[in-house]
């Protein structure tokens, strides 16, 4: 039986990515392996959101060189007779497949430089993966697809579930709010939803499965709107399923959500007294240049709102050290997060990625004053995070 071995760096949409690839995988007969050395396919699943998610994926992939070039490799093994013996054994060189973000955002400079990859294909192509891996087996060939196009539906049929008890549900892929400083509609395209019954059908195939607790995935899931149905009815209609017992939802954009959702939330107990809304920046005027459409005084009400209504928890993420930000604009957004007082948050320092508009902004905040300002409130964020532990 081959087996394939898969490799994820990134987000939840990249894990749910991959847990849909090893379903394909599984359904076609092949088996799943964590030994690098036994795999017959390897696929890295890629991030492009940061430079260090794209080093960390570049340099796992010039590790797997070793595996071979061209045909063969060398697999190493203790011998029968001696644990310090070795036994070289002469196998086929594994497929070896750059897939995801960083697949689309440099997959034909590594292409060229990687002699050893064999597979290059963006997210948009991933229901396109295995048919690709059997002809590169059975032709000896290379393949790049970079193409951005509507998944097809299959993709998600699969029945395979990493967790027993939770799934993850993908009711959108890209984004449409091009954020300055964000590479996910050059890697990903423009927000495309799925159809609600689609949805609801994939649903359904976890329960059946003995799934009740689901999370509904989108680089932005209050954008959603599928020919009239927008967020708000779509979760409403996934509350009315009735073996369903909890639903959860990543990511929010503030400029995309409304009360209508607090009250929903609110008045439904399926749905979890939880919201990541990411603020990014307390300065309203770094949030113009990140073009995230809306203000400090905007977040804050919209805060207000959910803990008058909901009464649920926050979490949030934020960049420091994004291009201009001065110290005055470092102390706007400490404010927020005193004041918000956030059950968690995720912490970055401002990383350049190419075709963005920031990038042409420059890189001008020094490393160590970014480290100094995410130290800061990293070490705030404990102590508030800590308030609620106790």
């Amino acid at each position: 039986m081959p087996k394939v071995y898969i490799k994820t760096f990134g987000c939840q949409m990249n894990d749910r990515d991959s847990e849909a690839l090893a379903g394909i995988f599984l359904e076609k007969g092949w088996s799943l392996t964590a030994e690098l050395e036994d795999a017959d396919v390897i696929l890295v699943n890629t991030c492009s959101v940061r430079e260090h998610a794209e080093n960390r994926a570049i340099s796992f992939l010039g590790s797997l060189k070793r595996l071979g070039v061209r045909g063969k490799r060398l697999v190493q093994k203790n011998s029968e007779n001696s644990l310090n013996a070795n036994r070289y054994t002469l196998t086929a060189k594994p497929v070896i497949g750059l897939i995801g973000c960083m697949a689309r955002n440099r997959g034909k400079e590594l292409f060229k430089k990687m002699n050893h990859i064999d597979l290059v294909c963006g997210p948009s192509s991933f229901d396109k993966v295995f048919e690709y891996v059997d002809k590169i087996k059975k032709e000896k060939v290379r393949v790049i697809d970079l193409e951005d196009r509507v998944r097809n539906e299959e993709f998600y049929h699969a029945s395979f579930r990493v967790d027993a008890h939770h799934a993850q549900v993908v009711i959108s892929t890209g984004c449409s709010n091009y954020c300055s400083y964000c590479v996910v509609p050059f890697v990903r395209g423009n927000l495309r939803p799925r159809h609600p019954d689609d949805i609801i059908r994939e649903i359904e195939r976890n329960l059946s499965l003995g799934i009740k607790r689901i999370t509904l995935l989108g680089q932005n899931v209050n954008d959603y709107n599928y020919a009239g149905t927008n967020f708000v009815k779509l979760l409403e209609k996934i509350t009315k399923i009735e073996e369903l017992k909890e639903i959860d939802f990543v990511t929010s954009h503030p400029k995309n959500t409304s009360k209508e959702l607090f009250y929903l939330m609110a008045s439904s107990p399926k749905i979890r007294k939880h919201l990541h809304l990411p603020f990014q920046s307390g300065s309203n005027r770094i949030l113009a240049l990140m073009n995230r459409g809306y203000t400090r005084e905007f977040y804050l009400n919209l805060v207000k709102d959910y803990k008058k209504i909901v009464k649920g928890s926050l979490s949030t993420d934020i960049i420091v050290g994004f291009p201009y930000e001065d110290e005055e604009d470092f102390n706007f957004t400490k404010q927020v997060l005193e004041e918000v007082r956030f059950r968690y948050a995720y912490i970055f320092k401002y990383s350049p990625r190419p075709n963005t508009k920031a990038y042409s902004l420059g890189d001008d905040v020094p490393e160590k004053e970014k480290e100094r300002r995410h130290a800061i409130l990293l070490n705030l964020q404990k102590e508030i995070s800590k308030s609620y532990d106790n």
